[in-house]
C-alpha cells in the first residue's frame, strides 16, 4: 500500500475519508500525479482479506464524478485484473482505501439521514450509486441504472453504525430536467433511493420516503420518479397504509411533472391488488382524481373547452404510463 506523506500520520489513525478534511476535489485525488508515477516501479494494494492486487494501469479505471455538463473531476477506481466490475479500492487522500473503508466514518454526529454537503459526501453518494449499486450489488433481473447525479443533487446519506448504508436524492422544483431541455421540473421529485444489500428489510427504505414527504411540508403534490420499481411499490404501499393523508399526495411522474404525466401511487396500488372485475371502476376512480387536480389547476381555460381537454388529458395519464 501506498504510504501518505502528504498528511500527518496521527491525522489517519483511526479516521476514514469523509472523516479528514478536503475542500477540493481534484486535491482529493491528484490523478495525473499519481498515473505518473506508476511509471517509477513496482506498487501493489493488498485487500482487507490479505490478498495482494497489483496496482499498473491496467487495472486503473478513471470515473468521472459528475455529468458532461458538469466540471470535469475524476476519480481512480482499482479494479481486478481482467474484471472492470469488480472494484476493490478507490485513491483518495494520497493512498489507497478499500471500498468498505470509504464507506465508514469515525464521526458519531453522522447517524441517519444526513444531508450530503462535502466533497467527500459527494464522492460517498457517487460510489454507492454508481459502484456499489451499478456493479457490486447488481443482480442479473436489475435493469435500472442511475445517472451520475448533479454537483449540486439535494440528497441525503443514510448512516448507521458508522457506514453509509443507502441515500435518496430529490430533483427540486424548479431545476433543469436536463442539459438538452429549458424545461424544469414542477414540483419535488423523489428521484433515487437505494439501500445496500445487508441492511434491506430494515425499513430503511421506508424512512426514506417518510422523511422525503416531512421535508416538503409546503408542497401539496410530491412525485417518485417514472418508473417505480415493484421493490419500491412495496414500500409506497406500506407507507400509504399507515399514513393515509399521503395518499392523494404522491404521484408517479414523468419529467417535468405536468398532470398529464402523473399517475397517483396510490391508486396505481389499488389497481394492481383488486380482482379483475374491479379494475374499470378503479380506473374511473383515477380519472376522477385526477380530473378534480387539473381542473383546480387549470383556472385560465373556460369551462367548456377545459372538460374537453380535461378529457383528453386523463385518457393519456390513465393509459399512458402502463409499468
Amino acid at each position: 500500500m501506498d504510504s501518505n506523506s502528504n498528511l500527518p500520520v496521527e491525522n489517519l489513525v483511526n479516521s476514514h475519508p469523509v472523516d479528514l478534511p478536503c475542500l477540493d476535489y481534484d486535491a482529493l485525488c491528484p490523478v495525473s500525479n499519481y498515473l505518473s508515477s506508476l511509471e517509477s516501479g513496482r506498487k501493489s494494494f493488498h485487500l482487507p482479506s490479505g490478498a495482494e492486487v497489483k496496482v499498473t494501469h491496467d487495472n486503473i479505471g478513471k470515473l468521472r464524478l459528475f455529468g458532461e455538463d458538469e466540471p470535469p473531476h475524476y476519480l481512480l477506481a482499482l479494479h481486478l485484473p481482467g474484471d472492470e466490475t469488480q472494484v476493490v479500492a478507490i485513491y483518495l487522500h494520497h493512498k489507497w482505501w478499500p471500498i468498505s473503508d470509504v464507506l465508514k466514518t469515525s464521526s458519531k454526529s453522522r447517524n441517519g439521514l444526513v444531508f450530503v454537503e462535502s466533497v467527500m459526501e459527494r464522492v460517498i453518494l457517487f460510489l454507492l450509486s454508481q459502484i456499489v449499486f451499478g456493479m457490486l450489488e447488481r443482480s442479473q433481473e436489475e435493469h435500472i441504472y442511475f445517472s451520475t447525479h448533479p454537483v449540486s443533487e439535494y440528497g441525503k446519506i443514510f448512516w448507521q453504525d458508522g457506514e453509509a448504508v443507502g441515500f435518496y436524492t430529490v430533483k427540486k422544483k424548479g431545476s433543469l430536467c436536463n442539459r438538452c431541455t429549458s424545461q424544469s421540473y414542477l414540483l419535488p421529485v423523489l428521484d433515487t433511493v437505494f439501500v445496500r444489500r445487508h441492511w434491506r428489510r430494515n425499513g430503511l427504505a421506508m424512512q426514506m420516503l417518510q422523511d422525503f414527504c416531512k421535508s416538503m411540508p409546503t408542497d401539496r403534490v410530491l412525485g417518485i420518479s417514472y418508473p417505480i420499481s415493484p421493490s419500491m411499490y412495496g414500500v409506497c404501499k406500506k407507507y400509504l397504509e399507515t399514513h393515509q393523508e399521503q395518499r392523494e399526495r404522491l404521484y408517479e411522474v414523468e419529467a417535468p411533472g405536468n398532470w398529464s404525466q402523473r399517475r397517483n401511487v396510490w391508486l396505481s396500488i389499488l389497481v394492481q391488488h383488486q380482482p379483475t372485475h374491479s379494475e374499470h371502476a378503479l380506473v374511473m376512480m383515477m380519472r376522477v382524481h385526477t380530473s378534480h387536480n387539473l381542473l383546480t389547476n387549470s383556472s385560465h381555460a373556460i369551462k367548456g373547452r377545459r372538460a374537453c381537454h380535461d378529457s383528453q388529458a386523463l385518457n393519456q395519464a390513465c393509459t399512458g404510463q402502463d409499468m
